[in-house]
């Protein structure tokens, strides 16, 4: 199972609470935990430094590498997707883009496959990472897609919990769909808004997202369209609708079958 950067955070926090609690450094009272063995204070040091210290928040526009544990092995078939499959249409993102061959696996199969698609998207990546992999791979597909799909922002909201500047993520975005427009100039873009990030409307994260989306409708890019799903995937109230999404931030089956729904009509055109 695949641990998102919040999800690491959570779990490191946890354990420096219990280390800190058995070495009476925490009062008694804040915490009713049964005793554990102490944890080696080379391990409390390198936790400390190492995901609880503010890190520097990265320029969107950065190549950067992705270095998360699981990213060679999702590397390696996106690699493996862009020399033998054939590639009318380019997926590139995420891991809601990744996730199109595991929660959208049906879909996928049924529509985009034989539709000629190419899933360029791994977990954890932000703009920058993105940036990355497209001068690492060359984009080196089989052949020109006629189409690119681009849904990005996500990570670089919740990486930098909504505090990375939103005209530095839109930038990043821009950077990635112009560093795709230079390789495959014939392509139709379409740029996806970033989906709604938690369910509360009033949350940082989801008004950061807002926020984005609103700067990337003007964007105005050569070639293509802006398609933002959110209001089909939000209450009237703001909050997202049930069972769209498993964790308030990545999609259901269901939530993969709106997006095909929305999307189907724009790539038709493009026949």
């Amino acid at each position: 199972m695949q641990l998102d950067e919040s999800e690491h955070r959570t779990i490191l926090v946890k354990l420096l609470s219990f280390s800190l609690y058995h070495r009476n450094i925490l009062p008694r009272q804040t915490m009713k935990i049964p005793r554990l063995p102490v944890l080696n204070p080379l391990i409390l040091a390198f936790l400390a430094s190492s995901s609880l210290a503010s890190e520097p928040i990265i320029p969107a526009t950065r190549p950067t590498e992705n270095t998360s544990h699981w990213v060679p092995a999702r590397t390696r078939e996106v690699k493996r997707q862009l020399k033998e499959l054939p590639c009318d249409i380019l997926f590139v993102g995420d891991s809601i883009t990744e996730c199109w061959e595991r929660e959208g696996r049906q879909i996928w199969q049924s529509v985009f496959l034989p539709m000629k698609a190419v899933n360029f998207g791994i977990s954890g990546d932000r703009t920058d990472n993105v940036l990355w992999r497209i001068k690492d791979t060359g984009l080196k597909t089989t052949t020109p897609p006629k189409c690119c799909i681009i849904l990005l922002g996500t990570n670089n909201i919740g990486k930098w919990d909504a505090k990375q500047k939103t005209d530095d993520i839109v930038r990043g975005i821009e950077s990635v769909c112009k560093a795709i427009r230079k390789k495959f100039p014939l392509a139709h873009l379409i740029l996806m808004g970033v989906t709604p990030y938690g369910n509360d409307p009033a949350a940082p994260h989801r008004r950061q997202g807002d926020e984005i989306n609103a700067k990337l409708a003007k964007l105005n890019l050569p070639y293509s369209d802006f398609l933002n799903l959110n209001d089909k995937m939000l209450n009237e109230d703001g909050t997202q609708k049930e069972g769209l999404f498993k964790d308030h931030v990545h999609l259901t089956a269901a939530g993969y079958q709106i997006w095909a729904d929305a999307l189907l009509p724009l790539l038709h055109k493009q026949k």
